[in-house]
């Protein structure tokens, strides 16, 4: 019994919807009228992909120069061109001495201060040439 009355109040709502949503739609607007035969022969003249005229730049800046060290290096992902002029590549640098751990074996007892310093408690599980690159960022990082 109780289905009645909301099945009834579900098809008045859709009724009055569907009664006061169809009297206000409107129809589509009449298409524009089709252009001046003018203004369509000007446009035929004009070549739409023509390159545009550069803006000109603002006052005080130059354009480029010839000159410029950057103006020929080639280009691309893996082997671009470089630039240095009083530059230094910092990764191929050498740490210095002082942020070295000093080791290169990962029995070392400095290997293993480390990463008991870090709170590694069991290192078995670790790998040897791992727990040597693990200290080596540690120390580096450490001061």
């Amino acid at each position: 019994m109780s289905r009645l009355p909301s099945f009834a109040f579900r098809v008045l709502g859709a009724a009055i919807f569907l009664f006061f949503g169809v009297s206000r739609m409107q129809a589509q607007a009449p298409p524009n009228p089709p252009p001046a035969k003018e203004a369509e022969d000007a446009d035929e003249d004009e070549n739409p992909f023509a390159p545009q005229p550069a803006p000109s730049l603002p006052p005080g800046m130059t354009g480029s120069d010839a000159n410029d060290p950057r103006a020929n290096l080639k280009p691309g992902l893996y082997d671009a061109g470089e630039a240095s002029m009083g530059l230094k590549h910092v990764v191929l640098l050498k740490k210095p001495d002082a942020f070295q751990l000093g080791t290169s074996d990962p029995d070392d007892p400095k290997v293993q201060k480390i990463i008991g310093q870090l709170g590694v408690g069991n290192t078995s599980k670790i790998p040897k040439p791992m727990q040597l690159v693990i200290a080596q960022l540690a120390f580096s990082n450490s001061d």
